[in-house]
């Protein structure tokens, strides 16, 4: 049976949690899921806001931290142990697959319907999907933390998002449209999008698992004021929470709440509303979200940047190769553990065995027996199965934030029979444990940087081979320049051109090519720099043959204290 690890800040049937734990006790109530609830006791962090909750209407266990399974202990929490060598970390996730437990013991479960169209709600990962993000982090954060007195008369900036949302036309998948066309509906049809259907729920006409969380976060918000004072302001969210009211599951789950007073904020006599942009908050709307402080480039602007570069005395370049005497002899590795074996179309094949073999090359150098490899953003885990095929006493973990690419992977797994592979669908920086390599394939944008930060940290050697520069911008985790030398030579403005030059690596005849790898070569020079400020040792390669990929550099680095063992 699968165990949900929730952080939890008592050891009674009511014990105070944070909102994540709050959210899936609700949810797991409203499924009226068997799934094992482990409540970790955990330290409150700064300013985070705590919920009484009765957990008479459970079947639960309180552990210590370091009593939970090793799977689980190396990913954030909520998540989601399926078994000792699979492991669901974050919110949407973590609930998303409770309700597919129920499902693949009672097909028939009501629970189905949460999953939404083709039963892909909140499916997409909050990294690649604004409503995801939403649902997961924006909503959830909303309650997560006391407001500061300056904000109290303020309604949440989240708040006022659904609220427009709630405004937008609702989102018909292709089947629906199909239905309302004029095959269906006779000769008066019209295209006025004013008499379209209006928004019922989170995500259109039906109930699903985002209006049940949405519905907790806002829940909590409404009863720590007097609603009446924000009528004005919120029609459409107040009419969807009154009819969210009106379902007996969601009144019967109101009861994992204790009846403690919750007051998020001071009482004020007024509140106003956030301006905000009247943007979708799903992702693949025409009106989505368009920052207007998109930077674009121009040719002058790269020049410039490449000649402060020059002045600065930055050297970047390539260095000899590395790993260079290892072989791989693909003629004695099996189907499911090379690109065949992974759907790849044949035009693609012979590259895909080409950026591998670059790859693993390096790992097999800077791997010993016993090594915990993790293949970063692992996607079908090309790379990740053939190097736990390649060295069977090194443990592979496989970490993808897809559930479809991660089935993919499971699937190959389980046909070759693996037992040194382990899966966590979670995004990058949820996980937490040790390892002795990290890699990646392709990372994208800022990713690459997450990898490295995440090796660096933990002392690790890194394979990595980035890509999509062009998608490189500062966030919460990451800034740019990377290093202290970049920094000291470049304006973040600066900076930003060369990473947007650098996706000018077209074919070879094409004039801005050349000034392309120019720009890959100095903005993962910066990686190196950054890298080797830390205390490593670091080369930039090359994938073999060149041609292999447009996006073809490979940063390869390991801690100074581990020389003896690399260098000849």
């Amino acid at each position: 049976m699968a165990k949900i690890y929730l952080r939890a800040f008592g050891s009674g049937e009511l014990s105070h949690v944070p909102i994540e734990t709050l959210v899936a006790l609700f949810t797991i109530k409203y499924c009226d899921s068997n799934v094992e609830i482990f409540l970790v006791e955990s330290e409150k962090k700064d300013s985070e806001y705590i919920y009484l909750v009765d957990l008479a209407m459970f079947q639960y266990k309180f552990i210590k931290f370091d009593d939970i399974s090793k799977i689980s202990r190396a990913c954030e929490l909520p998540n989601l142990e399926l078994d000792e060598k699979n492991c669901i970390a974050g919110l949407c996730g973590t609930l998303r697959q409770i309700i597919k437990n129920i499902l693949i013991d009672s097909p028939d479960h009501s629970s189905r319907s949460l999953l939404g169209f083709k039963e892909q709600c909140l499916s997409a990962c909050s990294e690649a999907s604004i409503w995801t993000k939403f649902c997961e982090i924006d909503i959830v954060s909303m309650v997560g933390c006391k407001l500061t007195e300056d904000k109290e008369n303020m309604i949440p900036l989240s708040l006022a998002k659904f609220e427009n949302h709630m405004s937008q036309p609702v989102k018909l998948h292709n089947l629906f449209k199909y239905t309302m066309s004029k095959k269906f509906a006779g000769d008066n049809v019209t295209k006025d999008r004013k008499v379209l259907p209006e928004h019922t729920f989170a995500e259109g006409l039906s109930l699903t698992l985002a209006d049940v969380i949405i519905f907790v976060c806002i829940h909590i918000y409404f009863i720590s004021i007097d609603r009446t004072l924000v009528s004005d302001k919120l029609p459409l969210t107040i009419k969807w929470y009154e009819n969210m009211l009106t379902d007996e599951k969601i009144m019967k789950s109101l009861e994992v709440l204790s009846n403690e007073c919750i007051r998020l904020c001071k009482s004020v006599s007024s509140y106003s509303l956030p301006c905000i942009e009247n943007y979708s908050l799903y992702k693949s709307d025409p009106k989505r979200y368009k920052p207007k402080n998109r930077i674009y480039t121009h040719q002058k602007d790269i020049d410039n940047s490449l000649e402060k570069i020059r002045s600065g005395n930055i050297q970047f370049g390539i260095d000899k190769l590395f790993a260079q005497d290892q072989k791989i002899d693909w003629s004695s590795i099996p189907l499911d553990a090379t690109p065949q074996g992974g759907d790849l179309p044949n035009k693609r094949l012979k590259r895909k065995f080409e950026q591998l073999e670059s790859l693993c090359k390096p790992i097999l150098k800077l791997s010993k027996k016993g090594d915990i490899i993790v293949d970063f953003c692992s996607g079908g885990g090309h790379l990740g199965i053939l190097v736990a095929y390649l060295l069977p006493d090194c443990k592979l973990i496989l970490l993808e934030n897809k559930a479809l690419s991660m089935q993919k992977a499971k699937e190959r797994v389980g046909r070759l029979g693996l037992k040194n592979v382990i899966f966590y669908q979670c995004n990058l920086d949820y996980f937490k444990g040790n390892f002795n390599i990290g890699a990646c394939l392709h990372a994208c944008g800022v990713a690459t940087d997450l990898v490295l930060q995440q090796c660096i940290k933990r002392n690790a050697a890194f394979v990595c081979c980035p890509c999509c520069y062009g998608s490189i911008q500062d966030c919460s985790h990451i800034v740019y320049p990377r290093s202290q030398l970049f920094e000291n030579v470049l304006e973040k403005r600066n900076y930003f051109n060369l990473v947007h030059g650098s996706d000018q690596t077209h074919d070879t005849k094409n004039v801005k090519t050349k000034q392309g790898y120019e720009c890959m070569t100095i903005v993962d020079t910066d990686r190196k720099v950054q890298a080797e400020e830390s205390g490593y040792k670091v080369y930039l390669n090359k994938l073999t043959p060149e041609t292999c990929s447009p996006k073809n550099h490979l940063l390869i680095g390991w801690p100074y204290k581990l020389n003896y063992r690399f260098c000849n």
